[in-house]
């Protein structure tokens, strides 16, 4: 059976076990002790501990390997500049697309009452320079922090220096290529427990949730919903049309199962080993460069998250009675722009983020809490979108250099 099958037979088992767990057997002690917070939380957990685990390491060698690779260094400013832009430009329309829909959209928020038993452990953050950001001033610090832009960008520093005297060190260089083979292999182990993982992911999360907090924000899990899939279709599709000649047919039709893969991880950085084995071995794009796009769209292209972020606002202003304002709207394009870049890919972080833009723009924090029984599935949905953006840039991107091979790109298995 194909892999991708598997995955979705696991899916559906996970969601229909979880719901029959949720009608039946809770509120059980037993079930709720054992068979939720034990078994199927720790295989579960133990899957994500695994992918984020050879992450940062993988991403550490296949950068350096990468520009080691390239035989002129200097295209690295080039594509790391037409990267950087079409990524901010795919999340400004990602945002402004869910500020248009949310406004054409009338609430209905009179029955939906603010949850006291959840707590939400919420508060805004400074907003601090995030250029800064980007350089560690520690390396082992960011390795340990688990800070995935820093790691890139002290790889890219790292193979770039090294790529000069490349001739006088053939042993790190074979080092490098034998971590990166091997770091390889470990992914692809890894992945092959998806099955398991998924089912007992989806099975703990509709156990716990059920339906009993998606009911009364059916309305804007519905937008949400909405907006994520005219992204998808619509802007991703234009990129292709647009910028290159590639087969919008083939894209979307190699993409299924990495947004399965994806929708059960809710998480950009877990998923990146993933996405790089996709890029690379079904469209076609030369590793040397989707070892940098992909750990770098997966840190700072979040077009999902914009997307939740520009709806949320829209819909908790309508729950405080507020009318927003042009001017409201451009500081949550801006503020959610820049919030993306710093949301860590990793599952409900984008809501931790809309605090950033909620305190820009007056609506109270608390609010968010509404949000979380709708969060989780909306989490894994946009995140799917996010890696489909990361995945379309790299192709954009990687056509216009001609590191993408078309025959492979064009192959339908």
């Amino acid at each position: 059976m194909a892999f991708t099958k598997k995955v979705l037979y696991s899916m559906l088992a996970g969601i229909l076990f979880g719901f029959l767990m949720n009608y039946f057997f809770l509120p059980s002690a037993i079930s709720e002790s054992f068979l939720i917070n034990q078994v199927l939380y720790t295989i579960s957990s133990i899957f994500l501990i695994l992918l984020k685990m050879i992450v940062l390491p993988l991403i550490f060698v296949s950068v350096i390997s990468g520009i080691i690779s390239l035989n002129d260094v200097s295209t690295i400013g080039r594509l790391g500049l037409k990267t950087f832009l079409l990524y901010i430009i795919s999340t400004i329309i990602a945002i402004s697309i869910a500020l248009f829909v949310s406004s054409l959209v009338e609430y209905n928020v009179s029955e939906i009452k603010m949850p006291s038993e959840i707590e939400s452990g919420i508060s805004a953050k400074e907003n601090s320079n995030f250029i800064l950001n980007f350089f560690p001033s520690n390396f082992f610090a960011a390795l340990v922090d688990g800070n995935v832009i820093q790691v890139l960008v002290f790889a890219i520093f790292l193979g770039i220096s090294a790529s000069y005297v490349k001739k006088d060190i053939p042993i790190f260089i074979n080092m490098i290529e034998n971590l990166n083979k091997i770091f390889n292999k470990m992914v692809m182990i890894i992945i092959s427990l998806t099955p398991i993982a998924v089912f007992a992911l989806l099975a703990k999360t509709f156990a716990v949730q059920g339906l009993s907090l998606l009911m009364p924000l059916i309305q804007y899990f519905l937008i949400v919903t909405i907006v994520l899939i005219i992204h998808f279709i619509v802007t991703y599709s234009a990129l292709l049309k647009v910028f290159t000649n590639l087969s919008i047919k083939n894209f979307y039709l190699k993409i299924k199962s990495l947004l399965v893969f994806t929708f059960s991880t809710s998480s950009s950085n877990a998923s990146i080993p993933y996405t790089l084995e996709t890029v690379t071995n079904k469209y076609g794009v030369d590793k040397s460069y989707a070892s940098f796009s992909i750990p770098l769209g997966a840190t700072i292209n979040m077009d999902g998250t914009a997307i939740m972020q520009g709806c949320a606002a829209f819909f908790l202003a309508s729950y405080y009675g507020l009318d927003l304002a042009i001017s409201d709207m451009v500081i949550i394009i801006f503020t959610a722009t820049i919030a993306s870049i710093g949301t860590a890919g990793i599952p409900s972080a984008g809501i931790i983020m809309l605090s950033l833009i909620l305190t820009e723009i007056g609506i109270p924090l608390e609010g968010i809490t509404l949000l979380l029984g709708v969060d989780r599935l909306l989490d894994m949905m946009r995140t799917s979108v996010n890696v489909t953006g990361d995945t379309c840039i790299t192709c954009v991107v990687a056509n216009s250099e001609n590191l993408i091979n078309k025959e492979r790109y064009a192959e339908i298995d």
